[in-house]
């Protein structure tokens, strides 16, 4: 079939070009494209580093140029870019001008570029090197103990790194504390290379092998010292409604002086006795020791403070109370009285022995406010003596019927008889 109108087809291309080509001039308008240089700076990673070899000098952060349209350079940040150093070509020692590319992870960035695209990179040759391992222990035993000669095991470790930095290294120090220590020390640490001056040397390239050692340091007690812990005695009870918290011992630990053998089975030293018969606040007293027999306090006469605090018990108790009927409208009235409700309380033991809690200690109260004739369900609201708690109020809610006030009878007039 043979069309009414005839196809232009070179018309035809060139309209549909025509349009692509308006369309981005129009895209170009409204978002241009534009470069401009981060605020911040890229780090530069250093890859493909020939085998054996080690780098130095970290390549300096680079500033990075971009050139993208304008609502792509405002979501741009930092991450959005890896600076890479190809070292796949370089030699020990100092390599010049090396390149670096920038990538960008945002597909929109036409282009990217460091500022400066090159650096310099000093690769060194790795090697390893065996040092000795010395024990430094810092700080001085507790007082009665003595410490003997650590051991570290391996005694010898390699060490791992550029040539020049490994060639400077002079030992693998070893620090433990002993500061007041009064057991023996068996620990995993990690040793710190030094040079001959004893400076640390600290590069991420220099590693250890076995990267830590297990050092053990005999710390014995002396014979004729032992630190043990003071046991305080009581005798008497506090007052009623009241319980003994544990008492506070400062200070909590004594050394005596004996001979081993007697030494040996002493485990703590007891107090003197302090009585505590009816007390009801805390109590703060100095009391004498009581050394164990065939031993001696380093002190003579060494008392300690010790201090008794109690904690009033806690008590609970039911009382039957009749409730209160309130706000009550004029033209309704109770079918009967409310039963008495059961009002369990609790607080602390003394007070409520001091209370003697009757029923008319309490008022239990039914808010009867605009109900008319009926039945009806009312929560009792309770008020307490001060320093009790409420803990449940039984039954609740409590039933109250009402029904209407009878209208009052109007008297009949009496007829006067006629005279």
């Amino acid at each position: 079939m043979r069309l009414p109108f005839r196809i232009d087809l070179g018309r035809v291309a060139f309209a549909v070009a025509l349009s692509i080509l308006l369309y981005f001039v129009a895209l170009n308008e409204t978002n241009p494209e534009d470069r401009t240089q981060l605020s911040t700076s890229v780090p530069v990673q250093v890859v493909n580093v020939p085998p054996g070899l080690v780098v130095v000098n970290q390549p300096a952060p680079v500033r990075v140029w971009v050139r993208a349209p304008r609502n792509v350079l405002n979501r741009l940040r930092p991450e959005s870019f890896t600076a890479q150093l190809d070292a796949g070509s370089a030699r020990a020692g100092d390599n010049d001008a090396l390149p670096i590319q920038v990538i960008s992870s945002d597909p929109d960035v036409r282009d990217v570029t460091a500022e400066p695209n090159t650096a310099t990179l000093r690769l060194d040759e790795q090697r390893p090197q065996v040092l000795p391992v010395r024990v430094n222990l810092v700080g001085q035993v507790a007082p009665g103990y003595v410490r003997g000669d650590p051991t570290a095991d391996p005694q010898r470790v390699t060490v791992v790194g550029p040539s020049s930095l490994v060639g400077r290294a002079a030992e693998a120090v070893v620090d433990v504390s002993v500061d007041h220590v009064t057991v023996p020390i068996n620990g995993v640490y990690t040793p710190r290379i030094v040079d001959a001056r004893g400076d640390d040397l600290r590069d991420l390239n220099l590693r250890a092998d076995p990267p830590s050692v297990t050092v053990a340091a005999p710390i014995t007690q002396q014979t004729q010292y032992k630190e043990v812990g003071v046991r305080p005695t009581t005798v008497g009870n506090p007052a009623a409604g009241y319980v003994l918290l544990p008492l506070e011992v400062n200070p909590a630990t004594v050394t005596l002086r004996g001979n081993a053998a007697d030494l040996e089975g002493a485990n703590f030293v007891s107090t003197q006795p302090i009585d505590v018969s009816g007390i009801s606040s805390t109590v703060v007293r100095n009391i004498p020791l009581d050394p164990p027999s065939s031993t001696l306090l380093l002190q003579p006469g060494q008392s300690v403070t010790v201090t008794a605090r109690v904690t009033p018990l806690t008590s609970t108790q039911t009382v039957r109370v009749p409730p209160s009927v309130i706000n009550l409208a004029g033209n309704v009235q109770l079918v009967r009285q409310p039963d008495p409700v059961s009002v369990t309380v609790s607080g602390p033991a003394p007070a409520l022995a001091n209370l003697a809690l009757s029923a008319s200690d309490f008022r239990v109260m039914l808010d009867m406010q605009g109900k008319a004739a009926g039945r009806w369900d009312i929560d009792p609201r309770v008020q307490l003596p001060a320093g009790l708690n409420l803990d449940s109020v039984q039954p609740t809610p409590v039933v109250v019927e009402l029904r209407d006030v009878p209208p009052t009878p109007v008297p009949t007039p009496t007829a006067v008889p006629a005279g």
